[in-house]
């Protein structure tokens, strides 16, 4: 177009080459010879404007040093910049910086803290809201609030005016609160500008001084706006006050907006005229018709999703393109890719042809859970990558929200799938790789604290405690990140990200004194920042650390850690607990070495820890030098770096770890770099206050062939040639939920739009409706991402169902057949792992055809003979095909077989898990920490007492449990009080009704079971042993469980039945004697008994069980009468037991219960060969 063509609108569907217009129009002009700097090309977003500015770099072959496009809120803080460099920002003396979402919400969240202790002015809200106030939640309902006032430059006692009008008295508050909140800005950071209120004062500076405008409309030959669908009233507003009457093109399609969560107002179109035309130059209005991008098929659904959208008036837009030529005929892939057909061809007798692949293909697939969906979406993508040759980065999924983006990525990566997302989806501090370097840094400084006031008090905050949140990040894109200051110039990014008035005004000042300062005074000042340092570090932030992302250490490891000390400890005549031990040794690591813990984990924190503390001892030390000792003393960077550039699952979680590291310095430079003086702490209360994601400029790894993920604000001005759109269902596409609907958002919008009145007329249908159409336009624009092929995915099941929205892509009329909905079943992914599993089962098939499993195993050769050979194709690396460890028996062949009393069920059910068990092969338990445990002690140390010096005494070690802090401790607490009240009744009861005598506790015994196929050694210790009224020993076990056996159980308990036969050789009498001649704390072997083959030694007086545990509010006692010598069953179930476990081989056994095959109820699924997954795979 020639110059003085003045405002021309653009409109047009999907792929009808809209942002072509705004690329083309900037390149002629360069190829032409214009001056870069005369153009000024604007986007909604950072991401968009890079888009357009690296292409327009392409296509004009040009190297362009100016910041030729720019998103709207970047161009806005240049326009404030170049204003307040020539006095027109009254009251702004130094370079404006933006106040970011997340240091705005920190900023809200100070000030309802001080209002809740009585500072500043106060503000009273409606009682219904009490609850909600200091909530993140709530805190993002103001700020949305706030941001409606900004972009219609509303004023509080406005605002307040309209409460009892509209019925909103909550409006009266936010009024008040609003005008503090505007006063204490002003006076700590009169340079800060909210996010919304950016744009808006950069309209109002040149709306206020035209000398300013006139020089800015005179270095501009045109302005360019792309998708200006998506801007907000204040970014109209901007753009009108600069091209009104000028030369500017401006691209739209209103059916495709994505930000109407940031307040874009498609429907403001149709008053563009008013804001950028004039008598002389109207607005032109040009229709683009032709689909450039979406196939027949693709289009024909967008049309579906397009025809439920209400039209905006003066913006209406060609819903049916012309197709350039037939779907049949549309190329596959992106012009300029160039795809190995022959490779594909190669494997296609292998696979069949995916229908998804075909050009120009539509699909809506119902899947019957979430993960069936996920395994389809990576099946999709590698059958498309593998058989079809498309490139990774040609693909793409789009969902709603962003929980399903981070659970479809996770899903996605561990299947395989190379995976790449764009924005931040969680706060920085509550990254996996962040979080041990925060804990670090924090317990640091609380030993320091300790240090410097040791008998003050700390909070749990600074005790080691992980700070408290809120909530989490919701699904709604409210609550995702802003996307504030954008574009291309250094300065504007860099500078328009905090301030150290911004900082201040989070509650957090620059502290200049001498907490970083080290100390020279001797020996004995180091001696107490060691003790300070252990006291802080709890056994809990210990091992937190030590299986953090940086730690690494696995439970397992954990354990050994603790064994290796406590081993040391013990032969040194120590008598400190693991966790003391733990605690000590990465306070100092000089406990590692003496007791030869070889642990990487555990060296590598207490190396971190060492080198934090230096650092931070240095003088001047700040939150970026402490990060850093931190960081370079963990030594994780080296592999987290080769894992990053392997590949795979794991590079993709390396990349993640890396970038949000480097995030992590990001902020701590900008912090010192703005905060000069700001100590380490003052860093620390910045972080923890944060509970947004924040957006940083700091380089990501690069995504190079990946599917990128990403919600429709994400999608926006992007193609892919195969694009899902997953988890479409109802309730969550469309989300219907009215927004901001707590403080009244949505009745202010209509008030400000049509006024009070008007606003008071509309019923929640109406504003239910408009809520619909913005689902629909972020929907119509993610199904028209797609070049040759769009698949629609949602989950139908008893708990979830499909949208909507799905049907109008699957359409079905008279008039438009559509496509048909299919219910899929999941696939196998196609990876080399899984193809390499399935050779493997068709070589050791036996009714496999023998041409099958010869050509299995030529490709399993191939497969192990490659440079780097495929993992598990060399049966040298087949488990199954592995000898035996060891054909060495447990016990020597004339040796008895120790078999105890509590595992004579165990065996008998399943020897593999009695194996499994005695092998500690089984979930790692603290037993320490075990509540029954606990119960059991006291009962033991306090047999006769009654309930209140039970529990008196429960409470004063309760704590030793570490139990949890809030409602699951105190529940508990209650259970561990009702058992030992059970407890003293029974033992009351014991006396006074039964006649029974406590003689001794916690004894052990031995005895010697003879058998001609393998003599048995019977071990086991008793709870409590009692003798009744007719001098015969009765055998107690205390049980603390929930679960008890059945009353027709009881007569041949096997616990119960060796107990007695432990009391039939004359154990009752030397446990007795035991405990009369040895100290109760001190441990001795028993004395080993045998049981005579004929008469018995003594006549038992039966053995029962005591629940505690059960819901009942007595204690449940279960007696097993008396066995005489003609009852050898239980004789009979402990050599049984012994011949089950005296070989080299161990049974597996499932009982009827088990559901055996799928290894529900079984306690070693893992292992047991009768469980699907312990099955091994040479078993035929």
């Amino acid at each position: 177009m020639p110059a003085g063509h003045g405002p021309v609108l653009v409109l047009g569907a999907p792929g009808t080459g809209r942002s072509t217009v705004t690329v083309e129009g900037a390149v002629r002009r360069i190829v032409e010879g214009a001056d870069p700097q005369r153009l000024l090309v604007l986007a909604p977003s950072r991401e968009l404007a890079a888009t357009l500015r690296d292409e327009i770099s392409r296509r004009a072959r040009a190297t362009i040093s100016t910041p030729l496009v720019r998103a709207w809120q970047a161009y806005a803080f240049d326009v404030l910049r170049r204003a307040q460099a020539q006095d027109l920002l009254p009251g702004v003396t130094t370079t404006p910086v933006l106040l970011s979402g997340p240091e705005q919400d920190a900023f809200l969240a100070e000030m309802m803290r001080g209002h809740a202790a009585g500072y500043g002015s106060p503000v009273v809200w409606p009682a219904e809201l009490d609850q909600a106030l200091g909530t993140r939640g709530f805190r993002g309902e103001l700020r949305e609030l706030f941001d409606r006032m900004n972009e219609y430059r509303l004023a509080p006692d406005v605002l307040a005016r309209w409460a009892q009008p509209l019925g909103r008295p909550e409006w009266r508050s936010a009024a008040a609160f609003r005008a503090e909140y505007q006063q204490i800005r002003a006076l700590r950071m009169p340079n800060a500008f909210d996010p919304s209120e950016l744009v808006d004062r950069a309209a109002r500076v040149l709306e206020e001084n035209p000398d300013f405008l006139a020089r800015e409309q005179d270095r501009l030959d045109v302005v360019l706006v792309d998708d200006l669908q998506d801007a907000t009233p204040s970014a109209h507003r901007l753009i009108g006050v600069l091209t009104r009457g000028r030369d500017a093109v401006f691209t739209a399609n209103p059916d495709t907006t994505v930000q109407g969560f940031r307040g874009a107002r498609p429907d403001l179109l149709r008053t563009l005229e008013d804001r950028v035309g004039t008598p002389a130059r109207p607005v032109q209005r040009l229709q683009l018709g032709t689909s450039h991008r979406m196939p027949l098929r693709v289009n024909e659904a967008w049309q579906r999703v397009a025809r439920a959208i209400s039209v905006v008036p003066g913006a209406r837009v060609q819903r049916a393109p012309e197709q350039p030529r037939a779907a049949e005929d549309h190329a596959s892939h992106p012009a300029g890719d160039t795809y190995a057909a022959e490779d594909a061809h190669s494997v296609d007798d292998l696979h069949a042809a995916d229908d998804a692949a075909a050009p120009g293909s539509v699909r809506a697939a119902l899947f019957d859970s979430p993960t069936a969906q996920a395994r389809w979406c990576a099946d999709h993508f590698l059958r498309l990558h593998v058989l079809h040759g498309v490139p990774y980065r040609d693909m793409a999924v789009i969902v709603r929200s962003g929980s399903q983006l981070s659970a479809l990525t996770r899903q996605l990566s561990a299947l395989g799938v190379p995976t790449t997302t764009s924005a931040a989806e969680t706060p920085l501090r509550e990254e996996p790789a962040v979080i041990p370097l925060l804990h670090a840094l924090r317990l640091l400084l609380a030993a320091q604290d300790a240090v410097a006031e040791p008998d003050g008090a700390l909070d749990q905050e600074a005790q080691g405690a992980a700070p408290g949140r809120d909530g989490q990040p919701g699904d709604d894109p409210d609550s995702r990140p802003e996307t504030t200051v954008e574009g291309s110039e250094a300065d504007a990014e860099d500078v328009g990200r905090t301030s150290e008035a911004g900082v201040e005004g989070a509650g957090l000042t620059a502290e200049t004194d001498s907490e970083g300062a080290g100390s020279d005074s001797g020996a004995e000042d180091a001696d107490r920042e060691r003790a300070a340092h252990r006291s802080m570090l709890t056994a809990s932030a210990a091992v937190a650390l030590l299986t953090s992302r940086i730690g690494g250490a696995s439970p397992m490891e954990v354990r050994r850690i603790r064994q290796k000390l406590r081993g040391y400890e013990l032969r040194t005549g120590g008598g400190r607990t693991s966790d003391d031990l733990l605690v000590q040794a990465l306070a100092d690591g000089v406990l590692l070495e003496l007791a030869e813990v070889h642990s990487d984990s555990a060296a590598r924190v207490a190396d971190m820890l060492q080198a934090g503390q230096e650092a931070l001892d240095e003088p001047g030390a700040t939150a970026e030098s402490v990060l850093w000792a931190l960081w370079d003393a963990s030594g994780v960077a080296p592999r987290w770096r080769r894992r990053a550039l392997a590949g795979g699952a794991e590079a993709v979680r390396a990349d993640r770890d890396l970038d949000a590291v480097v995030g992590l310095f990001e902020a701590a430079e900008r912090f010192v770099d703005q905060v000069p003086g700001a100590t380490a702490r003052a860093f620390m209360d910045y972080m923890d206050h944060q509970e947004l994601p924040m957006d940083t400029l700091a380089a990501r790894a690069p995504a190079e062939d990946n599917v990128s993920v990403m919600t429709p604000a994400g999608s926006a001005g992007r193609q892919w040639a195969h694009v899902v759109v997953a988890g479409v269902q109802q309730g969550v596409w469309p989300n219907t939920a009215l927004r901001g609907q707590l403080l009244g958002t949505d009745v202010l919008t209509d008030a400000l739009d049509h006024g009070p009145e008007q606003a008071t007329q509309l019923s929640a249908v109406d504003r239910l409706r408009q809520v619909r159409f913005d689902e629909l336009r972020q929907f119509a624009t993610a199904v028209s991402r797609a070049t040759a092929g769009l698949t629609v995915t949602a989950v139908a099941s008893q708990d979830e169902q499909p949208s909507e929205f799905v049907d109008l892509v699957a359409g079905g009329s008279r008039d438009d057949p559509g496509i048909s909905v299919e219910e899929l079943s999941a696939p196998e992914p196609l990876t080399l792992r899984q193809l390499t599993g399935a050779l493997r089962r068709t070589v050791q098939q036996p009714d496999a055809a023998a041409h099958e499993r010869e050509a299995a195993a030529r490709l399993l050769h191939d497969f192990a003979a490659l440079a780097e050979p495929v993992p598990g194709a060399a049966p040298e690396q087949w488990w199954g095909r592995n000898a035996l460890s060891t054909e060495e028996a447990l016990f020597a062949p004339d040796e008895a077989v120790r078999v105890s009393s509590s595992k004579i069920e165990t065996i008998h059910r399943s020897p593999l898990d009695w194996f499994v068990s005695e092998a500690h092969a089984t979930e790692v338990t603290d037993l320490r920490r075990s509540l029954g445990t606990l119960v059991h002690d006291i009962a033991e140390h306090l047999p006769d007492a009654d309930s209140v010096e039970l529990i008196a005494h429960l409470r004063r070690r309760w704590p030793s449990l570490g139990m949890p802090h809030g409602w699951t401790g105190e529940q508990e607490l209650e259970r561990a009080e009702k058992m030992l009240r059970k407890f003293a009744q029974y033992s009351r009861e014991m006396r006074s009704e039964h006649g029974r005598e406590l003689v001794s506790v916690e004894g052990s015994f031995e005895v010697l079971v003879r058998s001609e196929a393998r003599d048995a050694l019977l071990t086991g210790r008793v709870d409590r042993l009692e003798v009744d009224a007719h001098g015969r020993h009765v055998v107690v076990d205390l049980k603390t469980g929930k679960h008890q056996p059945t009353k027709k159980d009881i007569p041949e308990h096997p616990q119960l039945g060796a107990y007695q036969v432990a009391l039939q050789a004359g154990a009752g009498r030397a446990m007795q004697e035991a405990s009369r001649t040895e100290d109760l704390h001190e441990a001795r072997r028993p004395e080993r008994i045998e049981l005579p083959e004929g008469a018995v030694s003594a006549q038992p007086g039966g053995a029962l069980l005591v629940q505690l545990g059960g819901p009942a509010a007595s204690p449940g006692v279960q007696l097993q009468d008396p066995l005489d010598e003609e009852h050898r069953w239980a004789r009979d179930l402990i050599t049984q037991a012994a011949l089950l476990v005296a070989g080299t081989r161990f049974e597996a056994r499932h009982t009827a219960d088990q559901e055996a095959g799928f290894g529900i109820r079984c306690s070693v699924p893992w292992l047991c060969p009768l469980c699907a997954q312990g099955r091994q795979v040479t078993e035929k």
